[in-house]
């Protein structure tokens, strides 16, 4: 009986010490997190995570920017990015057609207001927003980019020297409304307004051909500070202008509000990217190898990041694999910095053309495809079909990957990413797969 007791435990021992030896040579790399995975179908996995990755940065050439949820203002200077200016264009709305102000009207204020929507960068530094009228018309029907413009009047009619409050509501006669930029437009241009004569107040098509719009812009910040880019709510029905008039009869408001109906877009400008990072400018200017250190991401038409991996179809060597999962796993270089990361990115396979394409793994769902920016200093996208499709598919051309910022066109975040060679938590493919028989 004692020696059947002493055969048992033995056998324990020895099986629990294996399986001790085996967790160790098979230590799964931190922040992988196979959970989704059996726990049966781990212990036949091997993985590897030294896949070669090329990444470098690119210019984002433009992105549509009109008819966006958020617009930006503001000015920023960032030490690695250099300076940027975001602008608005957009025009207003009659409330009613055949708008009239009564006999003898005489404008007491006119005031554009905006509607805050957030912030990125310093919220304390101070903004001078200057509005000039357009001298160009803008249409609903027309598309326009980052980079278009419009001719404005070269008298400016408005302008605010203020440090943004986003966080306490603002009272209107007496009303809580959301925080909002007021800007008091000038006499001449409320002069003109309220003097239109009733063609023009007949009806939309007619006033937007009179009153072209407004062009809102920011100046510099001084040399030594940050500054911000500011969100703006341009269909809130507190963004708009209002007119605070007078006549014979009475004292009365007409809003002109910014609404679905109206034109309007973002433009920004980077100066050419003078005084960015060097590493940056390198990488725009066409080499590659720059980015094996660290890599650069902007929205606002900014900057993107090529990546390619050109050797997984040698993975394999001369055995068949199933890839269980691939996950490629991009470092923050900057957690914590005053400019904020994005909270999602995204990525698209290119085809022959530059043409984004849909990734096989996205499709399964945006949970599943990840990109999300996680445990304050990565991102992580799931590229297991991807990778799966490369190995199976030798031959097939490969034209690389773009990573790029989601929500580019209305957000200013930027990062600065780890490359694929970087000493402290480099840009990595982790392939865990199982060999097949």
């Amino acid at each position: 009986m004692v020696n059947v007791l002493r055969n048992k435990l033995f056998h324990l021992l020895a099986a629990f010490v294996a399986v001790l030896i085996f967790a160790s040579c098979n230590k799964e790399p931190n922040l992988i997190g196979l959970d989704l995975l059996p726990e049966g179908d781990r212990l036949n996995m091997s993985f590897i995570d030294t896949s070669t990755i090329i990444a470098y940065t690119v210019k984002e050439d433009s992105l549509r920017t009109d008819e966006l949820s958020t617009n930006l203002l503001g000015y920023i200077n960032d030490p690695v990015f250099g300076k940027t200016l975001a602008s608005i264009y957009t025009h207003f709305n009659l409330p009613t057609n055949n708008v009239s102000f009564g006999v003898n009207p005489v404008a007491d204020s006119v005031v554009l207001s905006l509607v805050y929507n957030g912030i990125f960068g310093d919220s304390l530094s101070q903004h001078t927003v200057r509005v000039y009228e357009l001298a160009d018309t803008m249409s609903l029907k027309a598309a326009y980019y980052s980079n278009s413009t419009k001719a404005t009047i070269p008298n400016q009619i408005g302008v605010a020297t203020f440090v943004p409050n986003l966080l306490t509501a603002d009272s209107v006669n007496g009303v809580k409304v959301p925080p909002h930029l007021r800007i008091t437009l000038s006499q001449e241009f409320s002069n003109r307004l309220i003097t239109a004569d009733s063609a023009t107040l007949s009806s939309n098509s007619f006033f937007t051909e009179v009153f072209k719009g407004l062009y809102i812009t920011a100046d510099p910040v001084t040399s030594n500070g940050t500054g911000a880019i500011l969100y703006f709510n341009l269909l809130d029905e507190m963004s708009k202008i209002s007119v605070h008039y007078h006549n014979d009869k009475d004292t009365a408001t007409i809003s002109l509000p910014i609404n679905s109906n109206c034109a309007r877009f973002n433009k920004y400008i980077h100066y050419y990217y003078i005084g960015a990072a060097p590493d940056l400018l390198q990488q725009f200017a066409g080499d590659t190898t720059s980015g094996n250190d660290r890599v650069f991401m902007q929205a606002m038409a900014g900057a993107k990041v090529k990546l390619r991996m050109p050797y997984l179809k040698n993975i394999p060597e001369n055995a068949r694999i199933a890839v269980n999962e691939a996950i490629l796993i991009i470092t923050d270089d900057e957690p914590g910095s005053v400019f904020a990361p994005p909270t999602q990115l995204a990525m698209r396979a290119l085809d022959s053309t530059g043409a984004y394409i849909v990734l096989p793994d996205e499709t399964i769902g945006s949970s599943y495809f990840g990109g999300r920016y996680v445990n304050k200093k990565e991102y992580r996208f799931r590229l297991t079909k991807y990778v799966q499709d490369r190995m199976s598919n030798p031959d097939a051309k490969d034209n690389g990957l773009m990573l790029l910022i989601a929500g580019s066109s209305l957000s200013g975040n930027r990062v600065v990413l780890k490359g694929p060679a970087n000493t402290t938590g480099r840009m990595k493919l982790v392939i865990y797969y199982t060999l097949i028989e």
